[in-house]
């Protein structure tokens, strides 16, 4: 006991420098330092100024039609809630909560920022959440279906290594997703009894939710066309980014590196993904023939179309604020 109660100050010690934002500046700056070595500045300039301004518009057209089909299906987890917002709330909930997770340290952030803006307290803010992470879970399972139904219809357009990594996250994503469904529907007695307390009213809730958002299936239906939808116009914006830039990309390969890339800057250690997202892309796509200049440059350029497209988000954020939707109404 003696042993634990000394080595407490130093784990706690630990944890509180892992969460220093000065850490992920510190990171980020290093991590950008590196990707900037590999980088031709001339040939990134030469990319920049022989660009066509017409896929780049495009690409910020896609963006914006899939937040559009993402608000929407989010609609469908807030009904199945009981949340009673209308399409105006829920377009300035999505479009701020888009913005700001543009700046904070991962998309998570931005997840949490929407259910603060349906919600502060009580059981609306809860069930706001779960909405979120169901939302969550059925754009990522979208996602790894447009990769590996890309994956498939054109193999030879991705490389080995982007096949492997894929196989891989189907995988632990296939080990993953079974013992959630399992927990959410009906958890075996073992494990059951070693649930935390607290932890048994959230998983009815979010049972009750997914129930009441699969059990009709014009909803169901919704949901899977939906978060298939919004992410082939993903890889659509930026397939036009590599357009706009003259750089040859296929859309399998993008859908293949698009899943791995989201997988990777969720880990909360850098600033937005910063350095994380532009080394992933490097690697990823460096393996179909892309040069890291050009890796570089499709990454940036996506965090400058999500930028544009998150603009209406920004002028909402200063009109009205971060005032919750259910309060404010």
């Amino acid at each position: 006991m003696v042993r634990l109660s000394r080595e407490h100050p130093w784990r706690a010690r630990v944890a509180s420098i892992g969460r220093s934002p000065w850490l992920r500046v510190v990171i980020t700056v290093a991590l950008l330092a590196v990707v900037a070595r590999q980088i031709d500045w001339s040939a990134m300039q030469d990319r920049v100024e022989n660009g066509h301004p017409a896929w780049a518009l495009a690409a910020v057209a896609l963006v914006m039609a899939a937040l559009t089909v993402g608000a929407l299906r989010w609609k469908l987890f807030l009904r199945a809630a009981g949340l009673d917002l209308t399409v105006r709330q829920i377009g300035r909930v999505y479009a701020v909560s888009t913005f700001t997770s543009t700046f904070l340290p991962t998309s998570v952030g931005g997840d949490v920022a929407r259910a603060l803006l349906v919600a502060r307290r009580g059981s609306a803010l809860a069930r706001a959440g779960l909405t979120v992470v169901l939302d969550r879970a059925a754009a990522f399972a979208g996602l790894l279906a447009v990769a590996l139904a890309a994956l498939v219809l054109n193999r030879d357009a991705v490389p080995t290594v982007q096949v492997h990594s894929l196989v891989v996250v189907l995988v632990l994503c296939a080990v993953v997703g079974a013992l959630a469904l399992l927990l959410i529907v009906r958890p075996p007695a073992w494990m059951a009894r070693r649930l935390p307390q607290r932890a048994v009213s959230p998983l009815r809730e979010v049972r009750r939710i997914s129930h009441a958002s699969i059990a009709v299936p014009s909803v169901a239906a919704g949901v899977a066309v939906s978060s298939l939808l919004f992410q082939v116009l993903i890889v659509l914006q930026i397939c036009a980014i590599a357009r706009a830039f003259s750089i040859d990309l296929t859309f399998s390969a993008a859908a293949v590196a698009f899943t791995l890339v989201t997988l990777a800057i969720l880990m909360p250690v850098s600033i937005g993904g910063f350095g994380i997202r532009e080394g992933s892309y490097i690697v990823l796509l460096g393996a179909s023939g892309v040069s890291s200049t050009d890796a570089t440059l499709i990454s940036l350029a996506t965090v400058a179309v999500l930028f544009v497209a998150s603009v209406p988000g920004a002028v909402l954020l200063a009109m009205h604020g971060m005032r919750p939707a259910l309060e404010s109404a």
